[in-house]
C-alpha cells in the first residue's frame, strides 16, 4: 500500500480539476444535514433514516474524485435513488453506532470499577505513575495509596487529574477508537456497491482495516496542522481542507480496497 504522504499527494491532484464543486458538496451537505437534525419532532426520526444514506452518497462522490471520474452535485443524492441502498445504510448507520455506544459503556464501567474499585494491579500502575509524576514536578505531595481489602469510596478516593485522564484515555478512548478505526470504511463499501447488506459492510470494513488501522490513524492526524491553520483564517480554510481531507480518506479506501479482494 503506498504511503500517507502519496495519498494526500494523489488526493490533491485528482481534487484540484474539481475543487470548486467539491467545496459545493461539502457545503451542501452540511446544510442538509443540519436541517435535518433541527426539524422539530421528525427530525431524531429523520436522522435515523437519512443519515447513513448521506454519507453514503458523501464517500460515493468523494470516491469519484479518487478515481479521477467525473462528481456531479447529484451524486450526494445517489443513494436515494435505491431503496435498497437506503436500507442498507440505515442498518450500518444504527449498528455502527450502537456497537460504539455499547463498547464505551462497557468501558467506561470497566474504567469506574479500576479508579474506584480497587482493582489491585491496576491501582499499583496508578500508585506508580503518581510517584514518577510527582518526581518530575518536584512537589512534595500526598502519596496515593490503596487498601486493597475494601473498594474505595468515590468521594473520599483522591486521584490527580493526569491519573484519571490517562487511564481514561488507555481504558475508555483506545478500545472506543480502535472500533471506529476498524469499521470507518463501512459507507466507501455500501458506496462502491460491494457488500450485501448494512451488516456485511461492518464486516467486510473490518476485514479491510486489519492492520491498517494505525496507518489510517496516522493518516487523521497528519491533518492537525492544516486544521489549526484553518482555524487561524476563521474556518475559512475549512472550505479548501474538508474537501482535501474527505478526498484523502477516499483515496485510502480506493488503495486499500485494490490491495485485497474482498
Amino acid at each position: 500500500m503506498i504511503s500517507n504522504t502519496n495519498i494526500r499527494s494523489k488526493a490533491w491532484n485528482n481534487l484540484k480539476q474539481d475543487i470548486g464543486i467539491a467545496v459545493g458538496a461539502i457545503i451542501l451537505f452540511f446544510i442538509v444535514s443540519i436541517a435535518i437534525s433541527s426539524l422539530p419532532f421528525i427530525g431524531f426520526i429523520l436522522q435515523i433514516l437519512f443519515t447513513g444514506a448521506l454519507y453514503v452518497g458523501y464517500c460515493f462522490f468523494f470516491l469519484k474524485i479518487a478515481r479521477n471520474e467525473k462528481a456531479e452535485i447529484e451524486d450526494l443524492f445517489m443513494p436515494f435513488k435505491s431503496k435498497k441502498i437506503i436500507v442498507d445504510s440505515i442498518i450500518a448507520y444504527l449498528l455502527s453506532g450502537l456497537i460504539i455506544a455499547v463498547m464505551f459503556i462497557i468501558c467506561f464501567l470497566l474504567w469506574a470499577f479500576v479508579m474506584f474499585g480497587g482493582f489491585e494491579p491496576v491501582g499499583s500502575l496508578i500508585e506508580m505513575f503518581n510517584s514518577f509524576m510527582n518526581s518530575l514536578n518536584q512537589v512534595d505531595s500526598e502519596v496515593y495509596s490503596y487498601d486493597y481489602n475494601y473498594s474505595i469510596d468515590p468521594e473520599l478516593a483522591s486521584f490527580s487529574l493526569s491519573s484519571l485522564f490517562f487511564s481514561f484515555l488507555f481504558i475508555v478512548l483506545l478500545p472506543c477508537a480502535i472500533i471506529s478505526l476498524g469499521i470507518s470504511q463501512t459507507y466507501y463499501l455500501l458506496a462502491d456497491g460491494k457488500p450485501k447488506n448494512g451488516l456485511e459492510a461492518i464486516t467486510m470494513s473490518w476485514s479491510l482495516m486489519y492492520s491498517k488501522k494505525i496507518k489510517f490513524l496516522l493518516l487523521q492526524l497528519s491533518f492537525i496542522g492544516w486544521i489549526m491553520l484553518s482555524i487561524f483564517t476563521l474556518f475559512f480554510g475549512f472550505l479548501i481542507l474538508a474537501p482535501y481531507i474527505s478526498s484523502s480518506y477516499a483515496t485510502f479506501y480506493d488503495n486499500l480496497e485494490n490491495q485485497k479482494d474482498i
